[in-house]
């Protein structure tokens, strides 16, 4: 900006012209994803979202006791309100067990009203369970619908904070779509296509339509796919900086897991001033480098400091990765062997047998195609084996359109690196946190919903495949793909409600 300084009225009018008169499509898919996760809310019974009871304690601890949770080493439980209220709805007795449906009779509903007459106190012992170690920015924005829930009882709010998480929900599409826009400039038809199958993607709704972190981690990880894609548009400069960091810096006071992406989002930077090694926008690009650089790490430097805790992969805690336990192979070979055998067939010459089945079958795709509840809702098997080929065909289509563009492709050859570095950085990521819950005996930490940060790839693959026949026949493509989007999310709920209410 040739010596004027970045001020907080910069940064503003600098999101306004990026996101200046966007399609009214991209509207319309932010209204679809927010509506389907809504419904999501709606049909998933309360706490049978993964780790909903800690989240919602979270919220509770800092909305009663203006504090920050802890993870108590022995549960001394949550909030007496939530604690009877957990218990009056059977919370602990429907997961893993298909026979225990929600509860729906006339006597459970009177329990859950004699409960709520009770005026139990919310405060408790500040024990969030596993949500405790995450950052706080989401945890503090659902203390809003917390406060002026008309009604002080547990499920009341639960469904309003699930509300809030719909409307993240909504935001993340409106960035897919908006990195759409900046991926394929030429095609605009394929940006809705993408967009709404990534509102209609039953698991990125299941977990969207409870109170979890990870919606918001969503929205965020998608406006860091965004601006680094403007930034190849664009260019690297003072304000596109900032909104890098910007995006960095809060998201990851959202979730640490957006540090998967980091590296990948380094790469893109690095590049762009490459790029601009020969130019007079080398100082804007250096300068805004180290804007990008400086705001991404301070609200995690504060955030460090503030609570005296370290940061490891993806959570707050203790660093390392323990003593080792029985039969698991300790160290950095240990670890490498596992992260790779998490996504990739094992290779001569690595640890055997650290995984019963091939992962990225059983862990990656079944799990994105659909488990839900607490991982123990799932379709027949038959379901999977027929999108197996469905899947491979629309990679397939993707990869084809490429290479049948192929001056296109070589002349961004630098940009499609950063992308598989971010989404590379973040199986890294999700593996090394695999490997220490592992070694330390904290059980079972993959769960596919954590590779969702990758949304936007998932929707240029869809966008790819939709594009490759080209304007005339891509548009009943599009159609297809849509298509079979609803039918997946509406088959999905049917699968919880026959889970849940049958």
């Amino acid at each position: 900006m040739s010596g004027r300084s970045i001020t907080a009225a910069a940064a503003f009018a600098f999101v306004r012209r990026s996101l200046a008169r966007p399609p009214r499509a991209a509207y319309w898919c932010a209204l679809i994803g927010t509506l389907n996760v809504l419904a999501w809310g709606i049909i998933v019974p309360p706490f049978e979202v993964p780790d909903e009871n800690g989240h919602y304690a979270y919220v509770q601890q800092l909305a009663e006791a203006r504090a920050l949770p802890h993870s108590a080493a022995v549960y001394a439980g949550l909030s007496p309100r939530e604690d009877e209220t957990l218990a009056v709805i059977d919370a602990f007795a429907i997961p893993g067990a298909p026979m225990n449906p929600a509860p729906l009779t006339e006597v459970e509903q009177q329990r859950l009203e004699a409960v709520e007459h009770e005026h139990l106190s919310a405060y408790g012992s500040g024990d969030a369970l596993s949500a405790a170690a995450n950052p706080p920015l989401y945890y503090a924005l659902e203390t809003i619908p917390y406060a002026i829930s008309p009604s002080h009882s547990v499920l009341n709010r639960l469904a309003l904070m699930r509300g809030l998480s719909a409307i993240f929900a909504g935001f993340t599409v409106f960035f897919v779509f908006m990195f759409l826009r900046e991926l394929l400039p030429g095609t605009r038809w394929v940006w809705p296509v993408g967009a709404i199958a990534v509102a209609l993607q039953p698991l990125f709704a299941f977990i969207s339509g409870g109170v979890n972190n990870d919606a918001l981690l969503y929205t965020f990880a998608a406006a860091l796919f965004f601006t680094v894609a403007r930034m190849f548009r664009r260019g690297l400069d003072e304000r596109m900086g900032l909104a890098i960091g910007a995006v960095l810096g809060l998201g990851l006071l959202a979730k640490y897991t957006l540090l998967g992406l980091a590296p990948g989002v380094a790469l893109g930077v690095a590049l762009a001033i490459w790029r601009a090694r020969r130019s007079d926008r080398l100082r804007p690009a250096l300068r805004g480098a180290a804007i990008a650089a400086a705001i991404g790490a301070l609200p995690t430097v504060i955030y460090i400091e503030l609570t005296n805790r370290v940061v490891t992969s993806g959570t707050l805690g203790p660093g390392g990765a323990g003593t080792g336990a029985p039969g698991v192979p300790a160290g950095l070979r240990g670890e490498f062997d596992h992260v790779w055998q998490l996504f990739l067939p094992t290779l001569p010459g690595m640890f055997p047998n650290q995984f019963t089945t091939v992962q990225l079958w059983h862990e990656w795709f079944i799990g994105l195609i659909g488990r839900f509840g607490w991982l123990d809702t799932t379709f027949p098997y038959w379901v999977y084996l027929v999108a197996g080929p469905i899947a491979i065909l629309l990679v397939c289509a993707a990869i084809a359109a490429l290479v049948r563009e192929r001056d296109h492709t070589r002349r961004h050859l630098g940009e499609l690196a950063v992308y598989v570095a971010m989404v590379g950085g973040l199986c890294v990521e999700i593996g090394i946190q695999s490997y220490r819950a592992l070694v330390t005996g904290g059980g079972i930490f993959e769960q596919p919903r954590y590779l969702l940060s990758a949304l936007c790839i998932y929707a240029a693959v869809v966008a790819l495949a939709a594009r490759l026949p080209g304007r005339r026949w891509g548009v009943v493509v599009g159609a297809v793909i849509v298509s079979l989007a609803l039918a997946h999310d509406l088959f999905s709920q049917l699968q919880v409600i026959a889970r849940y209410y049958a």
